[in-house]
């Protein structure tokens, strides 16, 4: 009989012990985790305080250069400005959207570029035989979208049903949402487009690609200093990468869109 007491006993005491040490690894684990995720939080805030410092550097020296038509750089893109603050590498560009052609200059009420649109269409996508006639289809429906007075009954038979934008591009990825943008059409003109503030379509001659220069070739040249940039940013930390996106107006010293994701093509 007091075997069999000692033999419970001893099982009682294994498993105790072995519910002690589940227990303690459990215990351990979440530690473990919840270190874990304090870290990568702590990393996160730490990438946005020098990505948004960074943002500020870099529009105080656009803003203070003397001549934005006069950049130091060849082409529409910087080459890869390394950064470092308080020992943290940062990689940056810069480019100017004035090599682009400006998706809201089609809400103007007078005169816009409609041809112009249509034949950067063509001509970005050739090798995809990609007709005028479909630039100007989407031309149309892009001013319908901004349009603030129309709803077009298109996309409300969508599922899940929406609404027209009903104003101007913030991104020129939205173009998506448009009807009759396909993705054959958006991936040949997603180098060539962007959203910039206002109406107009300044584009810098000198340094857009071929396909932009020859497609407003024949719209009205404005004279306009430039002014809106994009910075691109990235921010290497021993657990990830974090990025930054920010359309820049240089002239008035402000940000105009910010996110914290890769630059769109």
């Amino acid at each position: 009989m007091k075997r069999v007491q000692h033999g419970v006993a001893l099982i009682t005491a294994l498993l105790v012990v072995a519910i002690a040490v589940t227990a303690a690894i459990g215990m351990s684990v979440r530690d473990h985790a919840q270190i874990h995720r304090s870290g990568l939080v702590f990393e996160q805030d730490l990438a946005r305080s020098l990505l948004l410092g960074a943002e500020v550097m870099a529009l105080r020296l656009l803003e203070r250069w003397p001549n934005l038509n006069d950049l130091p750089w060849d082409g529409c893109i910087s080459p890869p400005v390394p950064l470092a603050i308080d020992g943290i590498d940062l990689i940056a560009r810069v480019e100017n959207l004035h090599c682009r052609f400006n998706l809201n200059s089609l809400a103007r009420p007078d005169d816009p570029p409609v041809a112009a649109f249509a034949d950067l269409v063509a001509r970005a996508g050739r090798e995809s035989n990609i007709a005028a006639w479909q630039g100007e289809q989407l031309a149309a429906a892009v001013r319908d979208w901004m349009d603030t007075e129309t709803d077009d009954p298109v996309y409300r038979l969508r599922s899940p049903p929406e609404r027209s934008g009903n104003r101007p591009f913030l991104l020129a990825s939205e173009l998506n949402r448009v009807q009759g943008m396909t993705p054959e059409i958006w991936a040949a003109i997603a180098p060539y487009v962007t959203a910039r503030p206002g109406t107009d379509n300044l584009i810098d001659l000198e340094r857009a690609a071929d396909v932009v220069r020859e497609a407003v070739s024949a719209q009205p040249e404005e004279a306009q200093e430039l002014h809106y940039f994009r910075l691109s940013l990235v921010v290497r930390l021993p657990e990830r990468d974090f990025f930054h996106c920010a359309v820049l107006d240089a002239l008035n010293g402000r940000t105009v869109v910010r996110e914290f994701t890769p630059c769109e093509d």
